[in-house]
């Protein structure tokens, strides 16, 4: 028996697990003899580039300035649905697609909270939750299986249940960009854990999180496994740090908003769209 120990910094670990979810047995089925769905989000961007190809468009994402959206329209697929080694946007259909699928397709989808009980939750910043919220209902009234890959960084205290019936997006009398409300959601949470067992056949444990400088938000895992499947997991390791872990999305997509802006029309509370919260706008 052989144990390691390694640092995986936020982007790395969104790495880690894009590559235990493109080797899930979900994955696998589903890809070869039914659908899969990736709902965009910089994690499950990632996927997209293992499975298509393609980075995902981005939409909303949390920055120092508090819950953002994307400043630029862009015409790149926030949603996908694969069928047979090809892809569509499904961006406008979110809703329909969702109800042709079934127990032998797949949705991947991450999350923005993640609870010590394994609950997950999706921030919702437009009414009802946009095309997804629309969706949500088919997600499980077809019995479609769910993987929701999510980094460790995203647990948070207490009960999710008990949160999402205490706050809501409505309501609120300041948020630093837009108001958003919680919608649970169901199905595997895979974080960097579940990702490196996937990966090779060892015990893992997060033995402490976060750091300074590039180490902030990080995970320290120690792994333990037969020598063999150890010096698989180092070389996997390695080859995750030795890449360029950049945020993944459609380029265009990450430039975050700014108010006023077109997102402005659907978002309620944020401070910067009042003025409440004055700030000069800032080069792209």
């Amino acid at each position: 028996m052989s144990k390691i120990q390694f640092t995986l910094t936020v982007e790395e670990g969104k790495q880690m697990i894009a590559n235990g979810v493109a080797r899930h047995f979900l994955t696998d089925r589903s890809l070869r003899s039914g659908k899969v769905v990736l709902k965009g989000g910089t994690t499950v961007s990632k996927i997209a580039e293992i499975l298509i190809g393609e980075a995902l468009r981005i939409c909303g994402r949390i920055t120092g300035r508090g819950t953002v959206a994307n400043l630029i329209n862009t015409d790149g697929p926030h949603t996908v649905l694969i069928e047979k080694g090809k892809y569509k946007n499904i961006d406008d259909c979110v809703a329909e697609e969702m109800q042709g699928l079934g127990p032998h397709d797949l949705i991947i989808c991450g999350a923005n909270a993640i609870d010590g009980e394994g609950r997950a939750a999706l921030m919702a910043g437009s009414p009802g939750g946009g095309n997804i919220g629309r969706a949500l209902s088919s997600w499980y009234s077809e019995g479609i299986p769910i993987l929701i890959p999510v980094g460790i960084e995203k647990l948070i205290p207490g009960s999710l249940e008990e949160i999402i019936g205490l706050t809501g997006r409505k309501g609120k009398d300041l948020s630093w960009g837009m108001s958003v409300g919680l919608m649970p959601i169901q199905g595997e949470v895979i974080t960097e854990i579940e990702a490196v067992k996937y990966l090779a056949n060892v015990e893992c444990y997060a033995i402490g999180a976060g750091g300074i400088d590039d180490g902030q938000g990080s995970i320290t895992l120690e792994a333990r496994g037969e020598d063999a499947e150890i010096e698989k997991l180092i070389e996997i390791v390695k080859s995750v740090k030795d890449r360029d872990c950049g945020v993944s999305g459609i380029k265009q997509s990450l430039v975050q908003c700014e108010a006023p802006c077109a997102s402005c029309a659907r978002h309620i509370g944020c401070g910067y769209k009042s003025g409440r919260l004055g700030e000069e706008r800032r080069e792209q």
